[in-house]
C-alpha cells in the first residue's frame, strides 16, 4: 500500500523516513569528519558532497512534509496523552531541525562566498550577501542545529525502542513493515 491509513504507514512514508534518516546520519558523521580533515583536494571533494547531500535532504524533507499533510497520520498507539503530545512535539522539532540544518548550511556557504552546487548538475541561486560575519553566524546555527538534531534523533529512536520492547506495541514495526 502506497498511502497511509489511520492504522499504518504506507510505503512512500516509510521509504522517505528511512532514506532521510540514512542520509542525515551520514551527513552528521560527515560533518564531524570534515572538522578533522586537513585543507586540500580530498576535503574539498567531501565538502562538495556534503553540500549536495544537504540540498537533497532539504528537498526530500519538504517532499515528506507535503506527503504527510496529504495523507492521514496513523493514530498513536501509546495510551498516555502526555506522551502522545510529547511524541508529536518531537516530530515537529525534528522537521524544524531537518529544514533549518541544510538551509543554514546553504546560507553559511553562500555568505562565505562559496556557491552551492548539487553534484555539479546545477548551482543554487545565492540567497544571502557575501559577508564573513553572516557566514560565522550561519556556521554557529549549523553547528548548534547539528547537535540538537542528533539529540532529537536519539530521543526519537529511544522512544521507538521503548514502544517496541517495553510497551510491546506496533509503533516501530509500523515504520518498518507498515503494519
Amino acid at each position: 500500500m502506497w498511502m497511509n491509513t489511520h492504522d499504518q504507514y504506507g510505503l512512500v512514508a516509510r521509504l522517505l523516513h528511512w532514506f532521510i534518516f540514512m542520509v542525515v546520519a551520514g551527513m552528521l558523521l560527515g560533518g564531524i569528519a570534515l572538522s578533522l580533515l586537513p585543507p586540500g583536494g580530498f576535503r574539498s571533494f567531501v565538502v562538495a558532497g556534503h553540500k549536495s547531500f544537504g540540498v537533497i535532504v532539504l528537498f526530500f524533507v519538504l517532499v515528506r512534509l507535503v506527503w504527510r499533510n496529504s495523507n492521514p497520520t496513523p493514530k498513536a498507539l501509546g495510551a498516555e496523552p502526555v506522551l502522545n503530545y510529547s511524541a508529536h512535539l518531537v516530530h515537529v522539532i525534528l522537521y524544524v531541525l531537518l529544514i533549518l540544518q541544510p538551509f543554514s548550511g546553504i546560507l553559511m556557504s553562500q555568505a562565505y562566498g562559496h556557491p552551492v552546487a548539487v553534484f555539479g548538475l546545477f548551482t543554487l541561486p545565492s540567497l544571502v550577501w557575501q559577508s564573513p560575519s553572516a557566514g560565522a553566524f550561519f556556521n554557529d546555527v549549523h553547528s548548534a542545529t547539528a547537535a540538537l538534531l542528533s539529540i532529537a534523533i536519539a530521543i526519537h529512536a529511544a522512544a521507538a525502542v521503548k514502544h517496541h520492547y517495553i510497551d510491546g506495541d506496533r509503533t516501530l514495526m509500523r515504520m518498518i513493515k507498515g503494519r
